[in-house]
């Protein structure tokens, strides 16, 4: 919430993993002129199982406000993307407590390699009305640049490689390579790859000086005299 304070995005749509799926975001959101879309996973148990059964309980099925449907292609895979969005938000838990929520999205993703087809589903709440493409599109949105940052981590950073797994380590490790990433493509001195300015980082106090902000204070000559 006291990030955005600070951050203009009256009109924009906020999209957010689960870990920021919380009431208190998603009422300063709403405050700063913006719509949610927030995932909902196992950290809001109660509001997750509400709308697994809204979406699949026959006893008194829902007609969903509207659907979308996309399909990519490319290196050998293909993938089906399905938003199904609903507007019954009485079917949430605790519905109240999410400032200005006016819909629920069900998305599946069925992925074929080759001969192998997997199937995931993720929830979600958001305050936009139940459009199922512009929900679908706010949600892919968010995945792509996830995945060009997870991509650049691993290249950059061996992200995947590393072998904190004690207590907190991995997740402090990762937002400080998450930090030191958006450091780097902060940096407008030098047009040059994020790879050269690590380098530069790591052998230049004043480089790196210059990334955290700070100045470097001159060395005083000796005075022979």
């Amino acid at each position: 919430p006291e990030l955005l304070k600070v951050l203009d995005i009256d009109g924009c749509i906020v999209t957010i993993d689960a870990m920021g799926t919380q009431t208190k975001i998603a009422r300063a959101i709403r405050e700063r002129g913006a719509h949610y879309v927030l995932c909902v996973k196992d950290n809001h148990p109660k509001l997750l199982d509400s709308i697994i059964f809204a979406d699949i309980d026959p006893r008194s099925p829902l007609t969903p406000s509207s659907t979308h449907e996309s399909t990519s292609t490319g290196h050998g895979r293909i993938e089906v993307r399905r938003c199904t969005a609903y507007d019954a938000t009485d079917r949430l838990y605790k519905a109240a407590a999410w400032k200005d929520v006016a819909s629920f999205a069900v998305v599946e993703r069925v992925r074929t390699v080759g001969e192998r087809t997997s199937t995931e589903r993720a929830y979600y709440i958001s305050s936009l009305p139940g459009d199922a493409e512009r929900i679908a599109l706010a949600i892919r949105s968010h995945w792509e640049v996830e995945n060009r940052l997870h991509w650049c981590l691993d290249v950059q950073f061996g992200d995947d490689y590393a072998r904190g797994r004690i207590g907190h380590i991995a997740h402090n490790l990762a937002l400080v390579r998450h930090m030191v990433l958006n450091l780097i493509r902060l940096d407008k001195s030098i047009k040059t790859s994020i790879k050269t300015k690590r380098l530069l980082a790591a052998t230049s106090d004043e480089f790196r000086a210059a990334l955290l902000g700070f100045q470097v204070p001159e060395e005083d000559e000796d005075d022979d005299e």
